[in-house]
């Protein structure tokens, strides 16, 4: 819609610049000898409930905290993926006893903190409020009761957030990744979307918190400024009723590497960047022999700020991106391996090839002892430094106990990573490291893409994915005969047909939004032939007006007055036209039907429509109902180009035409926004004056 203009001048008033840093990188650390770690003793004992109870005293800082956390296996969540998150959520914002505001008030009043999730809660507070704040928690933990207007706020704030990922490459590569790794029938190939939030049910949420919450499948992590006694007798007070209860065990397939290289790319028109992952999974568990000489071999392909084979060649020799980075994930269940960068779409193909030649080359080429040596410094210090948190101590307590580790395991950690030796680094890449068996995913355009990344994959064939990670059919056919003018005419007649079209001399729109807490207003008045007046009013203070009066434009507001000349002007006259899509020949664009796609399970056309000055945008229609659903442009900003999406929803009729009255848009604001049409009016009465500056 033409008013989304003016409303997102004032979004680039709201618009965040991201700042960076640069590190010295001028000197090499040279290594030295191991530090002793002292961690700290932890102590354990069990209620009868078979709630574990692990106790680290530190009593430097008068602060405890406390993490309650169910060692449960992951559980598919199926037509409803979301709703494990969802429980976790909703386990803070009501109990028995306590509103959400009453639990908020009493956390605050403590001056304490407390966050929940599917598998417990974690918390802070002074240790002079111990008992007071565990209280709270218990309740939160024992008695949430889920209010079904929480999952009301709760489902709306998570498709809102969900709805940016359309036009998120990183997301999209994400989701596809997350398939692609896993499947779809394991609970880590699962994907949250839009419609699987909307099958959430309250339910769902009682039956998983009744089936999973046992203490005998817990651990309290108890760390800081308590002795052993009172935190005992503290935990049996809260905790030490709760039922105990069977807990249901799971079984999955473990996922396997592809045979061959496998491309996927997650398509956004017109990308001008690509999002590049290359990953698989792997058998690597939390305390494996090889989980520390591994890690050290990943921060040699792909770990420090700038020490790194990926950034070295990436970013400093070749000048691809501003970072490329792998990671190597450890998990119980099955663990995986990425690499990525973000590049131009020019030289994702180049990209990729380097991508897999630093990977091949952490076995032909073995890293020396000075880089070695490095990263065992740099790793030291970040272990040192992680070990100020009351946290870090909590975890370490919690993995000892979890995977069955020795008891100075991280204790002696350092002693273990200064022992890693240049032979073992490379064991450890020919071990997991998999430049020919590996998902190389490209969230970007797949017309700019798919022909220069086929000759990475194993077979040839180059697969299409949707942003969340289904696969689409690429080679669908279009009707045979049919033309981009075809379907505009298909759309004319699906509003009502160019007669009744015709009919409307005027048209006044009121639309509204809310953002940061303020009200966006915007009036748009379009005259026939090619008049128009566009004013954006924000808590009813004007932001800007534009006005065509058939051949003069200008722009007034606080950004001051402009009047409009040359190609500006012309463009303006262009968005001015009334009924555009009945004289798009007249006008001078040009119109290509490009293919037949899926959007959110729906097929349509997509159709670009360019401008008489070469400007171009992609508009798709229903196969259906012929409406236009949705429409895709690249604008430049402060920021760069960026993708704007805006969705039509909710058509309905006004003097015999149908309009839509709800405009979802994205790509332009970290969240998308939802705009509402108040008012449209038709065949209105214009006072010319309203034309005059």
């Amino acid at each position: 819609m033409k008013f989304l203009s003016s409303i997102f001048s004032v979004i680039i008033l709201f618009s965040a610049l991201n700042l960076s840093a640069q590190l010295d990188r001028s000197v090499r650390p040279e290594a030295g000898p191991a530090p002793e770690i002292k961690i700290g003793e932890s102590k354990t004992f069990e209620l009868d409930n078979g709630l574990k109870i692990i106790l680290v005293e530190n009593h430097k800082v008068p602060r405890v905290s406390f993490q309650l956390f169910l060692d449960n296996d992951p559980v598919l969540e199926k037509e409803a993926v979301g709703y494990l998150s969802a429980t976790g959520d909703l386990m803070r914002t009501g109990t028995e006893n306590r509103s959400k505001q009453e639990i908020d008030e009493a956390i605050d009043y403590l001056g304490a903190r407390l966050s929940t999730n599917s598998n417990g809660f974690y918390g802070s507070t002074m240790s002079k409020f111990t008992e007071d704040f565990l209280k709270i928690a218990a309740d939160v933990a024992l008695n949430p009761t889920f209010p079904e207007e929480e999952l009301e706020k709760y489902i709306k704030q998570t498709k809102s957030g969900l709805s940016t990922q359309k036009s998120d490459p990183g997301a999209m590569a994400n989701n596809v990744a997350k398939v692609l790794r896993y499947g779809k029938n394991h609970p880590y190939g699962e994907v949250t979307t839009e419609e699987s939030v909307e099958n959430i049910t309250r339910e769902m949420c009682l039956d998983y918190y009744n089936t999973y919450f046992k203490p005998n499948n817990a651990y309290m992590v108890v760390v800081g400024d308590i002795k052993k006694r009172q935190a005992k007798k503290l935990v049996t007070k809260y905790f030490g009723d709760w039922q105990k209860g069977e807990v249901p065990t799971h079984k999955y397939d473990q996922p396997q590497p592809p045979k061959g290289n496998q491309v996927a790319i997650a398509n956004k028109d017109g990308a001008v960047q690509s999002v590049i992952k290359i990953t698989y999974p792997i058998d690597l568990k939390p305390g494996d022999k090889d989980a520390i000489p591994a890690t050290v071999m990943n921060e040699a392909l792909g770990g420090g700020v700038f020490s790194g084979r990926l950034m070295q060649n990436l970013r400093e020799d070749k000048g691809y991106t501003y970072g490329a980075r792998s990671q190597l994930s450890k998990n119980d269940l099955v663990g995986y391996f990425n690499a990525g960068a973000e590049v131009g779409t020019e030289v994702t193909d180049s990209a990729v090839t380097e991508f897999l030649n630093e990977m091949k080359g952490m076995t032909a080429d073995p890293v020396t002892e000075e880089h070695l040596n490095m990263i065992k410094n740099v790793q030291t210090g970040s272990f040192a430094r992680a070990m100020e948190s009351p946290r870090t101590i909590a975890r370490f307590a919690l993995n000892t106990e979890r995977y069955n580790l020795p008891s100075d395991y991280y204790n002696t950690y350092l002693k273990k990573l200064n022992a890693v030796t240049v032979d073992q680094v490379t064991e450890m890449a020919e071990k997991y490291i998999k430049p020919e068996n590996s998902h190389i995913i490209v969230a970007g355009d797949k017309t700019a893409l798919k022909k220069t990344l086929k000759k990475f994959d194993s077979d040839g064939e180059v697969k299409i994915y949707d942003t969340w990670g289904n696969e689409v059919d690429d080679n669908k056919t279009l009707p045979e005969g049919l033309t981009a003018e075809k379907v505009v005419a298909k759309y004319v007649d699906a509003r009502g047909g160019a007669t009744k079209l015709k009919a409307i001399k005027s048209v006044k729109q009121v639309a509204e939004m809310q953002m940061q807490g303020r009200t966006i207003q915007t009036i748009m008045i379009q005259e026939s032939p090619d008049k128009m007046i566009n004013e954006t009013k924000m808590n009813g203070m004007l932001v800007s007006k534009q006005v065509y009066d058939g051949e003069n434009g200008f722009m007034t507001g606080m950004q001051g007055e402009k009047d409009f000349e040359g190609e500006e002007l012309k463009a303006l006259k262009r968005e001015s036209q009334m009924h555009k899509s009945l004289k798009y020949d007249e006008l001078g664009y040009e119109l290509e039907l490009i293919a037949l796609e899926d959007i959110d399970g729906k097929e349509v056309y997509k159709v670009k429509v360019t401008s008489p000055s070469g400007d171009s945008h992609f508009d798709y229609y229903d196969v259906n109902s012929g409406l236009k659903v949705m429409t895709k442009k690249t604008i430049e900003t402060q920021r760069g180009e960026m993708e704007q999406v805006q969705q039509m929803k909710d058509y309905k009729p006004v003097g015999g035409v149908l309009y839509p009255h709800t405009i979802v848009s994205s790509g332009m604001m970290p969240q998308p926004m939802e705009i509402k049409i108040k008012s449209i009016d038709v065949n209105v009465d214009i006072d010319d004056a309203m034309y005059q500056k």
